[in-house]
């Protein structure tokens, strides 16, 4: 654990980057692929040539996630004990849910072909994305109680802005809503996803020993 607690940031850190540049990398091997219109999870659809490709590099990221952790729960601790194993929690449901389980479970590519599966693989990638903004607004709170204004504030921002394109994603799954036509849901998607990770990953960074005593 203690190894964990010490190289957990690092792991944090290696884990967003290789989400963010996933989708740029596998999308030059399926010709015609939209980053703006598609979904990330597209390329572990069957028939896809990236999709064993996909399931590898999400469970490892997944994997990564999930070690880094305990790094989380070491340094906030001390803050609040509570708080900082919520904070965790929400970093290991994001792991399993979006990254490990979407690499086992694969999505539905048609509406015919919907079952247990790929309910499953969206309910667990949803449960995800929630436990993420979760534990932003659980950051927020842990800041406030260490007085760090400047990141309360930042924070702040980042989780509207978050909530905002997590809303735009959602849209054309939620009932009575989803007659309105929403369109690049792949780009909502993605900047959902930018502004979910960044407040793990400025405390990551912020914590590495090249910039923590500055």
């Amino acid at each position: 654990m203690k190894i964990l607690e010490r190289y957990g940031f690092y792991l944090l850190i290696i884990a967003v980057i290789s989400e963010l540049v996933l989708p740029f990398v596998l999308g030059r091997y399926i010709k015609g692929y939209s980053q703006v219109e598609m979904l990330i999870s597209n390329f572990g659809e069957t028939g896809m040539p990236t999709k064993t490709a996909f399931k590898i590099w999400e469970i490892i990221n997944g994997t990564l996630f999930v070690l880094a952790a305990p790094a989380f729960y070491a340094h906030f601790n001390q803050t609040s004990h509570s708080l900082s194993m919520w904070i965790a929690i929400c970093i290991v449901i994001f792991g399993i849910g979006d990254c490990i389980i979407t690499g086992l479970v694969d999505r539905a590519s048609s509406a015919d072909e919907v079952g247990f599966a790929s309910m499953l693989h969206n309910f667990a990638s949803g449960a995800g994305f929630l436990a993420l903004l979760i534990g932003t607004f659980l950051l927020i709170w842990l800041f406030y109680l260490q007085q760090n204004n400047a990141m309360v504030i930042t924070l702040i921002v980042i989780f509207l802005i978050s909530g905002f394109f997590m809303l735009l994603f959602a849209l054309p799954k939620i009932p009575f809503v989803n007659t309105f036509q929403i369109s690049h849901r792949g780009l909502w998607q993605r900047l959902n996803l930018l502004f979910l990770y960044l407040p793990f990953f400025i405390v990551a960074v912020k914590n590495l020993p090249v910039f923590k005593n500055r």
